[in-house]
């Protein structure tokens, strides 16, 4: 598996953008009365795989699924999460840019959170760094090096 792959499996906030276009606003929590409480399922990139739990994400979506606030519901909001990103593989990185403007060697992990549940590991990191400026994807210095060129001699898009 690529390195550019596996780092656009992790652009699960490409499709962000399309989903709020499409996107309902619900409140985060509701009562149902057959069912118990139900909420909103979010998609979240933060810098880590390990964030504290006041830490927001850099990036995050709701892509309007309503849930179980429950585990069967988690797996569900994690399953959705990662089909996006896995989905969103094509124009990842420079939607990642222009979303962030400016990032340096940048691993972003992809986040799952429902109702008023902590946000949840995904399982996707990216392996390959993003390196970012003023919204235009770059070739990360970790990667020149990891691969002994220059910048000149590497497609952005087949580095990440």
């Amino acid at each position: 598996m690529s390195s550019k792959t596996i780092f656009c499996d992790l652009c699960i906030i490409t499709l962000f953008g399309l989903l709020a276009v499409f996107a309902e606003e619900k409140s985060s929590v509701q009562e149902s009365t057959d069912s118990g409480l139900k909420g909103n399922c979010s998609c979240g990139g933060f810098p880590t795989n390990t964030p504290a739990v006041t830490d927001a994400p850099l990036l995050s979506q709701m892509p309007g699924l309503v849930v179980q606030c429950d585990e069967a519901g988690q797996n569900t909001c994690k399953n959705l999460c990662n089909a996006i990103a896995t989905a969103t593989k094509a124009k990842g990185p420079e939607i990642l840019c222009n979303k962030l403007k400016d990032a340096h060697e940048l691993k972003l992990s992809a986040f799952a959170k429902i109702c008023e549940n902590p946000w949840a590991y995904a399982n996707i990191t990216a392996e390959a760094p993003l390196c970012c400026a003023d919204s235009k994807v770059l070739v990360c210095p970790s990667v020149e090096v990891s691969n002994g060129t220059t910048t000149e001699d590497v497609d952005v898009k087949t580095a990440i």
